[in-house]
């Protein structure tokens, strides 16, 4: 049984004298990305922050997408030798959430 994630929204809330930027929900401190020199790695430890702090709602982004599309699959291909092929092209997409997951 996997456990469920902190509710979002997450945010970035930098701690500049510690060279940090941490991703908070309401409660919680859900990570927080270092970097030990100025320059590029600052940003790009910013941009992780970012991508941390978007993925609860990229996850229901890529759910809802995933149904929706599944759903329009089969009512445009049910009956068909597409169907198949088509539910298939929507696996990376089915990895992606089964990744964030499970």
């Amino acid at each position: 049984m996997s456990q469920t994630h902190t509710p979002g929204p997450w945010e970035v809330a930098a701690d500049d004298r510690n060279g940090q930027a941490v991703v908070r929900a309401e409660h919680n401190e859900v990570a927080t990305c270092w970097h030990h020199c100025v320059g590029s790695i600052e940003k790009e430890m910013r941009a992780n922050a970012r991508l941390i702090a978007a993925a609860p709602e990229l996850l229901a982004a890529a759910t809802l997408g995933l149904k929706v599309a599944e759903s329009w699959i089969h009512d445009q291909l049910d009956g068909t030798k597409f169907l198949a092929d088509a539910l298939a092209e929507l696996d990376s997409v089915r990895a992606a959430i089964a990744k964030a997951t499970n």
